[in-house]
């Protein structure tokens, strides 16, 4: 992560500085940021997904589990009659 920074920071110069020298608009930087964000949100929406799975996986272990604990109590007081 801190390289991913320091390329920002180095890219943010480069554009601070052409828009110094040609007195451009601050449209470069503006999609500069706008990537960043972006980039932001899709790693925290992957990172979400990926919880969201873990959990459903567990959710569905665990079902599972109980369904089998339930048929073997059903089993077993089958099996005493």
């Amino acid at each position: 992560m801190v390289r991913d920074v320091d390329k920002l920071l180095k890219e943010i110069k480069a554009y601070r500085n052409d828009m110094v020298a040609r007195n451009y608009p601050h449209q470069q930087i503006s999609d500069i940021i706008t990537r960043w964000e972006t980039r932001d949100f899709l790693e925290e929406a992957e990172k979400e997904k990926q919880e969201l799975n873990e959990s459903y996986q567990e959710s569905r272990r665990q079902t599972e589990e109980r369904k089998a604990r339930e048929w073997i109590k059903g089993y077993n007081e089958w099996k005493k009659k």
